[in-house]
C-alpha cells in the first residue's frame, strides 16, 4: 500500500484467490446422458427443441420377492432397477481443505418427496438419500470430484401434480451454516401415453369362456398369421368375465435412455381384476391404477372398452403427435 501520493510502500499483505467448481448436473439435453456446462438446469420445456430432464416412473417389477412395484418397493434396488432411474453427477472440484470448511447438501420439498427417491451408492450398495421422510441428505465429498445418483419416479403425473419435481443443491459455511452457493435441477415425471390399436401387435390377450372354442380356434390362425404372440385367460382365472378390453389398456412411458411399457388396470374390479397385476407387471413391464375413493362412484364408463386413443392426428390446424384419446360413446345426446 502506498498511500494517497507516496512511492514508497507503507505496508504489504497477500491476498489468496481459491475457486472452486460446485455444480448438480442431469440429462437436461435430453441425450441419454448427464449434460456437462448446461447454465438453466432448473426449468423444463416441451417439445422436440426442448430442455429439462425426464424421470421414469419406477412402476415395473424386477425383483419378483415383492408385492408391489418397484418404486414402491422399500427394499434396495437391483442393477436392473437402477437402469429405470435418471442418473444425477454431483461435481465438486477444489481444494479438499475448502470442503472440510463447506458441507454439501442436497434437499427437496416435503411435496416431492412422495413423488421421488435418490439414492448414494454406499459400501457396498446404493442406498436411499432423499425420498420419503428424507429432505435433507448431507453429502460426505471424501476426495471424490464427481459423486454419483440416481433418481427414481415414484408416481404420475395427475390431476393437482403437473409432474414437476426439484432437487436443490447448497454450500454451507460448517462454522454458521450460511449458504454460499444453491442451484436446482427439475425433473419432469413421464406421463402415460396410450397406445392406438391401429399399431402392428406384439401379443393378443384373450379369454377363454364357455362356448368360444371357435373363436380362439380362428383367433389362434389369425395371430399365427399376423406373427404375434397369443395370450389365453383360462376360465379357472377369468372366472367367466370375458371382457378383457375392459379391464386394461396398454401404453408405455419414455426418457431418453429408456421405453418401458405400462399396463393401466380399470377401476371396474370384476372377474379379472387381479390379471394386470399378476400376469402382466413384470420386469421391464409396467403397471398403474386410478381409483376413486369412493368406489360407489365407478360406473360402466369406469370399463375401458370406452377408452380408445386415435392414431396421429391433425385437428382444428393442431397437431397431435400422439392422437387424441376418447372416452365414452361417439354419438351426441
Amino acid at each position: 500500500y502506498y498511500g494517497g501520493t507516496g512511492s514508497s510502500p507503507l505496508g504489504d499483505a497477500l491476498l489468496y484467490f481459491t475457486s472452486v467448481k460446485v455444480s448438480l448436473d442431469v440429462d437436461v439435453n435430453r441425450t441419454g446422458a448427464v449434460s456437462q456446462g448446461v447454465k438453466d438446469k432448473g426449468s423444463w420445456s416441451w417439445g422436440p427443441d426442448g430442455t429439462g430432464a425426464i424421470l421414469l416412473v419406477n412402476c415395473d417389477r424386477d425383483r419378483q420377492n415383492t408385492n408391489t412395484t418397484d418404486g414402491q418397493d422399500l427394499g434396495l434396488p437391483n442393477e436392473a432397477d437402477l437402469k429405470d432411474m435418471s442418473q444425477m453427477v454431483l461435481t465438486a472440484k477444489g481444494p479438499d481443505k475448502i470442503f472440510t470448511d463447506h458441507q454439501l447438501a442436497l434437499h427437496i420439498s416435503c411435496q416431492d418427496a412422495t413423488k421421488m427417491k435418490v439414492y448414494g451408492r454406499g459400501r457396498y450398495f446404493y442406498t436411499q438419500v432423499l425420498g420419503g421422510t428424507k429432505l435433507l441428505y448431507k453429502v460426505n465429498r471424501g476426495n471424490e470430484e464427481k459423486i454419483d445418483f440416481y433418481v427414481e419416479g415414484s408416481d404420475f403425473p395427475d390431476m393437482g401434480f403437473n409432474g414437476l419435481v426439484y432437487i436443490n443443491l447448497s454450500l454451507l459455511r460448517c462454522c454458521d451454516e450460511t449458504e454460499i452457493f444453491l442451484e436446482k435441477v427439475v425433473f419432469r415425471l413421464t406421463p402415460w401415453i396410450m397406445t392406438p390399436n391401429t399399431q402392428d401387435p406384439l401379443e393378443v390377450f384373450v379369454c377363454c369362456v364357455c362356448s368360444n372354442e371357435k373363436f380362439l380356434q380362428d383367433l389362434t390362425d389369425f395371430v399365427k398369421k399376423a406373427n404375434c404372440k397369443l395370450n389365453i385367460c383360462p376360465e379357472t382365472e377369468n372366472k367367466g368375465d370375458r371382457w378383457i378390453q375392459d379391464e386394461m389398456e396398454f401404453g408405455y412411458i419414455e426418457a431418453p435412455h429408456k421405453l418401458l411399457p405400462v399396463v393401466l388396470d380399470s377401476p371396474r374390479d370384476r372377474e379379472l381384476n387381479v390379471l394386470p397385476f399378476k400376469k402382466i407387471l413384470g420386469p421391464d413391464f409396467g403397471y398403474v391404477t386410478r381409483e376413486p375413493e369412493n368406489k360407489k362412484e365407478i360406473d360402466s364408463l369406469d370399463g375401458f372398452g370406452n377408452l380408445e386413443v386415435s392414431p396421429p392426428v391433425t385437428a382444428n390446424g393442431k397437431n397431435y403427435p400422439l392422437g387424441r384419446i376418447l372416452i365414452g360413446g361417439s354419438f351426441p345426446e
